[in-house]
């Protein structure tokens, strides 16, 4: 049996989705009334989200690609994409929206569950509503769903399958070294379709068992390791950064293969290549500091640096931040006065980067050189000749879109709630209760060795707390940092709007709607300054706040209409604008 009804809640709120017979772009107000109760009408736990002016893409044409592909960009490796592709046929026939028996339903048959509500939510929300109509649930509905609304329920199926707060089977799957042991774990520890009559023959800790299928998802699982073993996360057409969302900050080899990164990116804007002879690494970080930077940032210095400084790396980390793709390029020198190991020692430190930060990734020049350094260099043995133009601006561009497809749409999910959690109290204290949490005084600590701005009382202050948690979470590294900032409440509502963030009233004079507001939205009134963190489970608000000197950061109290005479005024950083009609209109301030 599989995944069994675990709340009679869930089985009425599903029977309320079925009552619907299709969804138009925005759910009935039963589901919005859901979504209110739960604190999750814009704000998905498991840190899912639209961003910007267009849906996360999923490379790949097929259903069969995008999950080989979503997969591979989560760091899976080719046996383990197989293992998970070979279960959804299985399961479904990679049909995103096929309902099976006893009312199982999408890629991998979850029943009535907690999760599958989630999921048909976020649905309903983004939009696709319409395709949880019974019309899409028999074999072979996918093929009369448009390639947009395809990609983003295969997206939306994976997003909660693959939970970031349910590690253990994830971890397990990690280490699985075939497709069929790949498949059998996902089977066990995912599916759990225990009681049929095909044994458990790769995966040791299960071996006999009986479930159902077993032995199906093996052969599915090598039929596509075999079709799309050893081609990456490129399979099919999919979608490409065309370098529009791409700036490139770098030395003497990236100023002699402009032309050349120009034309695999045809996009991308001559601002947005930031290079010069001799530059040192240094210099990039002042540069990075200065100019606007896109959602992936190719950092292609350390060649003028003999050695390159792990603390000099970790600048530049932080600098760009962690919700931008963060492309380190690998240095070659073949010069004769080339000493000291370098640039392997810089290579090692860049490459230690990428293990330690998921959001950093290595374009390695070296290694695309190294074998035949002759064909691809001057007479230097250091600078591109043509052909190692050519051969630098496509290490950079295979790097980036085999890397690139959710960065810059960066979460406010599980990551930002367990920050939350970690830093502030999870109840209300009466002021005057200035106790810091052991992770608040290391996050503080941190900030003030940094030249960050913490507000007064050792962050026992609301525009410090607001401005930590959003740097820190990733929301957005650079908040008030640069001017009119860094500074308490009144530079920070001058900041956010100086950077383009959405005032989500539709005056600053009129009340916002709080149904609208979602994790990461700031509030602002006269000398105060908030933060809504939506549903957290074992945190008693919606709201965290602190006040100088007099409450730490914890559980807040203030409303979300009024405060300090006049209307609280709610901004919303515009990469983490939700697509759905209400808010969009409400936004327009039609």
């Amino acid at each position: 049996m599989k995944r069994f009804l675990q709340s009679i809640a869930s089985v009425f709120l599903a029977f309320l989705i079925l009552q619907q017979p299709a969804f138009a772009n925005l759910p009935d107000e039963s589901i919005i009334d859901y979504y209110d109760r739960n604190g999750i009408y814009y704000y998905n736990p498991v840190g899912t989200y639209e961003c910007g002016s267009g849906s996360t893409m999923l490379a790949g044409d097929t259903v069969a690609e995008k999950i080989w592909n979503y997969m591979i960009e989560k760091g899976y490796n080719d046996a383990q994409a197989a293992g998970v592709v070979g279960n959804a046929e299985a399961e479904s026939g990679l049909n995103p929206t096929r309902r099976g028996d006893n009312d199982y339903w999408g890629l991998f048959q979850l029943m009535h569950t907690p999760q599958r509500d989630a999921m048909w939510n976020q649905i309903a929300a983004e939009g696709y509503g319409e395709y949880l109509d019974p019309s899409y649930w028999p074999a072979g509905a996918v093929d009369r769903i448009p390639p947009d609304a395809v990609d983003a329920l295969v997206r939306i199926i994976m997003d909660y399958t693959f939970d970031p707060n349910d590690t253990r089977w994830q971890t397990e799957l990690k280490n699985a070294t075939s497709p069929e042991e790949a498949a059998e774990i996902f089977l066990v520890h995912y599916e759990r379709a225990f009681g049929g009559n095909s044994p458990i023959e790769y995966y040791a800790p299960y071996a006999g068992q009986l479930y159902q299928g077993t032995s199906r998802r093996r052969e599915f699982a090598r039929k596509w390791f075999d079709q799309y073993s050893g081609n990456g996360s490129t399979v099919g057409s999919g979608s490409t950064n065309d370098g529009s969302n791409v700036t490139i900050i770098g030395d003497s080899i990236t100023v002699g293969s402009t032309a050349a990164l120009k034309n695999v990116f045809p996009n991308i804007a001559d601002s947005d290549i930031n290079a010069r002879v001799s530059r040192p690494w240094g210099e990039g970080l002042q540069i990075a500091r200065s100019m606007p930077l896109k959602d992936t940032v190719v950092f292609a210095l350390g060649t003028n640096n003999n050695p390159l400084r792990q603390s000099e790396i970790d600048e530049a980390i932080s600098i760009i931040g962690d919700n931008r793709l963060i492309v380190f390029v690998t240095n070659y020198n073949g010069s004769p006065t080339n000493t000291n190991g370098y640039p392997e020692a810089n290579n090692e430190l860049l490459k230690q980067a990428a293990t330690a930060h998921s959001n950093v990734v290595i374009a390695d020049w070296y290694t695309a050189i190294a074998g035949n350094p002759s064909a691809y260099l001057g007479s230097d043995n250091l600078h591109p000749n043509g052909a190692g133009a050519d051969l630098f601006a496509q290490t950079i561009y295979d790097t980036v879109n085999a890397n690139a497809t959710n960065m810059g749409c960066s979460t406010v999910g599980g990551d930002f709630q367990q920050l939350v959690l970690s830093y502030a109290w999870p109840e209300y204290h009466p002021a005057s209760f200035t106790e810091r949490r052991p992770d608040y005084i290391q996050a503080v600590n941190q900030s003030v060795a940094e030249g960050r701005y913490v507000g007064g009382y050792e962050g026992v202050d609301c525009g410090g707390w607001v401005t930590i948690l959003v740097q820190n979470s990733g929301l957005e590294p650079d908040y008030n940092k640069t001017a009119p900032g860094p500074g308490a409440t009144p530079a920070q509502e001058a900041w956010v709007k100086q950077h383009g963030w959405i005032l989500l009233n539709s005056s600053e004079s009129v009340p916002v709607d709080a149904s609208i507001l979602q994790a990461g939205d700031v509030a602002f009134t006269n000398g105060h300054t908030w933060i809504y963190v939506g549903d957290i489970p074992g945190f008693d608000s919606k709201i965290a706040s602190a006040s100088f000197g007099e409450r730490a950061p914890m559980a807040g109290r203030e409303l979300f209409d009024y405060g300090r005479g006049g209307a609280v005024r709610w901004y919303r950083n515009p990469r983490y604008t939700n697509q759905s009609s209400r808010l969009s209109t409400f936004v327009n301030g039609d």
